[in-house]
């Protein structure tokens, strides 16, 4: 199937998948009153205002929806020339982290760099470059003889070289990201069974090797066993979270009024922001955020793997998966069946890198889908 040049930007726009579109605005709306509301009297003791924060966020918001409309109106044919670059800029922004005096160190991490008072945390880019670049040389190497084998060649060495820098930062839940998102692409794509195998081994020496040289990884490994063989040993920042879910009941205590958030449970605004939506709304706002995840993730899965274009299929897969395993796997700590990540929730956490990474990710999706559009209508 030949791919048709849009006339204009406002008709690659209207081409975009409506139900996608609206699934993202609800949950970036979730996200501002979220925000909003674990955040207005940490903004008023600090600035004399309770609105500092949510500006932030709002300009976060308005930014990285920018961004994502803009990777959403390119064309197919030049998202895999951008595979390169982007591994690179991944790879570059990572290791200039390690630079002691330019990486910003954070809570004993150092995941940021900053420029003019903006913080960017590189980590977020791999997110959707990894995705791209995989699903490109994967493509590229299609049908030729010992195809499964030279894509690793060429791929693995530097999806190693991303994982590694993450892990040293150190930041072990997005390189586990990281790396399911690389296997759960590979997978897909149908490497041969024996290279599957040899990834799938890598993972148990790299785990052992964390647990047994990061003392930061043992530990929130050992808190999380011990929860799981005796409950009253819950981990503080995760009994303040079910403190701030029990709390919120069925309908929730109101916007604001919910006092765990701001008291006791740290991070309520950005990794545990979905106890403080709890909290808040209450069980009903919890399953309806989760049902949004679940269709959203669900829908883009559904619409990558009918595409007839196998490029598109493998990286609408590969983007859907990177958004929906960070839904998981922050959700799933904040309720207690994963040790503590450092995840955020996608469109609701707050954070100008993860927003940017979070909306190019849903653009390049949308960019993606958008072949299915223009292919009915040629």
């Amino acid at each position: 199937m030949v791919l048709t040049r849009p006339n204009s930007i406002s008709r690659r726009l209207m081409s975009l998948d409506g139900v996608i579109l609206l699934l993202v605005a609800i949950l970036l709306g979730v996200g501002i009153i979220t925000v909003f509301s674990a955040t207005m009297l940490r903004s008023a003791n600090e600035f004399g205002t309770p609105y500092h924060y949510l500006v932030r966020h709002i300009v976060s918001v308005l930014f990285a929806v920018m961004i994502g409309l803009g990777a959403a109106i390119l064309p197919l044919k030049t998202l895999p020339r951008l595979s390169w670059p982007l591994m690179f800029l991944t790879i570059g922004l990572l290791a200039l982290v390690m630079v002691p005096g330019v990486g910003v160190a954070h809570r004993g991490a150092t995941r940021w760099l900053e420029f003019y008072g903006f913080s960017f945390q590189p980590s977020e880019l791999a997110k959707f470059s990894l995705p791209l670049f995989l699903t490109s040389m994967i493509c590229a190497q299609q049908n030729k003889r010992h195809g499964s084998a030279k894509v690793l060649t060429i791929t693995l060495p530097l999806v190693l070289i991303v994982l590694a820098l993450v892990a040293m930062e150190p930041d072990y839940g997005t390189t586990g990201l990281l790396a399911l998102i690389s296997g759960s692409i590979y997978f897909v794509a149908q490497m041969r069974p024996r290279h599957i195998a040899a990834l799938a081994a890598l993972a148990l020496p790299s785990g052992v090797c964390a647990y047994r040289y990061s003392h930061h990884f043992r530990q929130r490994v050992a808190n999380f066993a011990s929860y799981l063989l005796d409950p009253t040993n819950t981990p503080w920042h995760l009994k303040q979270a079910f403190t701030a879910m029990g709390s919120g009941g069925l309908f929730g205590m109101g916007l604001g009024k919910g006092m765990q958030k701001h008291l006791l449970l740290a991070e309520s605004f950005n990794d545990f922001a979905f106890a403080a939506l709890a909290e808040d709304g209450g069980f009903v706002a919890a399953v309806i955020v989760i049902a949004l995840f679940l269709t959203l993730i669900s829908r883009a899965l559904m619409l990558s793997m009918s595409l007839d274009i196998y490029f598109a299929r493998l990286l609408g897969f590969g983007l859907a998966t990177s958004l929906g395993l960070q839904s998981f796997m922050n959700i799933s700590v904040v309720v207690g069946l994963m040790p503590t990540t450092g995840v955020s929730l996608p469109f609701i956490s707050y954070g100008g890198s993860g927003l940017l990474a979070n909306m190019i990710t849903v653009g390049l999706l949308l960019s993606v889908l958008r072949s299915r559009t223009e292919g009915k209508r040629k």
